[in-house]
């Protein structure tokens, strides 16, 4: 039998860092528990069936049982339950579970689901009555995991935390901690909207409040310091103002100009392209990794604009 790398072997809890935090992975809601159950159902199918008066006994839907006997010998556990199949064990046992088992169990799930969609399974997912397309169920079990706030997604069958451990640590929950002092509740708030509009897939309005955020950090710094500047300055001007008044050293050499040159418009030209203006006729709808890179570049810039200010 193969041996799985489940997810609990593989994660390192990073460390916690701000006052705030965008996505949380310590507790599982009980809506989302169902949402997953709801959806794993319709993309395996049916777990199981019992016999009719002719023939006694009963029948398993192979994936269930395939996912719960992996489960068992990885976890070094005797059984889940005691329900008649696999697939009713496993999603009973999902209801209450701790998240390190509930995310392993997801993650078995997704791989399920993976070769359930598989062209050699028709008549496997005829027989189960399954509902859904793999792909589809995967997009649906992302986009709940965002909806909740749980940071995780499923990635080629494979749970990941979201935007990588590294990003998060070192990029996100700093410009939150940052974002939380005295002073910055306007940057924080927005900083906050942008990452729920990515939840709810509203990917337009989370890069223009990224932008919006990054500006009004700007602004923020300006007032604590007492630097003039027009209430209504693009990012443009607002850079011109954080460099006549040596907000970082001026000692570097051109090279530092590219930062500038990326402070100055790579997240608005985003914002300006994507997000912020008329989109005419036609509906333009801004990708998910659009979203997701704008919400990064905001977070690294406010990161390097407010240790630059300390």
């Amino acid at each position: 039998m193969t041996i799985f790398n489940l997810f609990s072997k593989r994660q390192n809890d990073a460390s916690k860092s701000g006052k705030a935090d965008v996505y949380q992975y310590t507790d599982i809601p009980a809506n989302l528990r169902v949402q997953v159950k709801q959806i794993a159902i319709d993309a395996i199918g049916f777990v199981g069936v019992h016999g009719d008066g002719m023939m006694r006994g009963k029948e398993e839907n192979v994936w269930w049982a395939q996912i719960e006997r992996v489960f068992l010998r990885e976890k070094g556990l005797e059984g889940i339950g005691h329900d008649a199949f696999s697939g009713s064990r496993i999603l009973s046992y999902m209801r209450d579970c701790s998240t390190a088992d509930w995310l392993d169990l997801l993650e078995l799930i997704a791989l399920g689901i993976k070769i359930m969609g598989a062209d050699d399974q028709a008549h496997q997912r005829q027989r189960w009555e399954v509902a859904t397309t793999a792909e589809k169920a995967m997009e649906e079990i992302n986009y709940r995991l965002r909806q909740a706030g749980v940071g995780y997604q499923i990635e080629d069958g494979q749970l990941i935390r979201v935007d990588s451990q590294f990003v998060h640590a070192e990029v996100v929950k700093p410009a939150l901690a940052l974002l939380s002092n005295q002073g910055f509740d306007g940057p924080r708030q927005e900083f906050l909207a942008a990452h729920q509009h990515y939840r709810a897939g509203e990917h337009r309005q989370a890069v223009a409040m990224a932008a919006n955020a990054l500006e009004s950090t700007f602004k923020a710094i300006f007032d604590k310091k007492g630097w003039s500047y027009q209430k209504g300055s693009r990012i443009s001007d607002l850079v011109k103002v954080a460099r006549a008044n040596g907000l970082w050293p001026d000692y570097l050499d051109a090279s530092f100009d590219q930062l500038l040159a990326t402070i100055q418009s790579g997240l608005p030209k985003i914002r300006d392209n994507d997000a912020s203006h008329g989109q005419g006729a036609t509906t333009r709808d801004v990708p998910g990794y659009i979203a997701a890179y704008a919400l990064h570049l905001a977070a690294s810039k406010i990161v390097f604009i407010a240790e630059a200010a300390k």
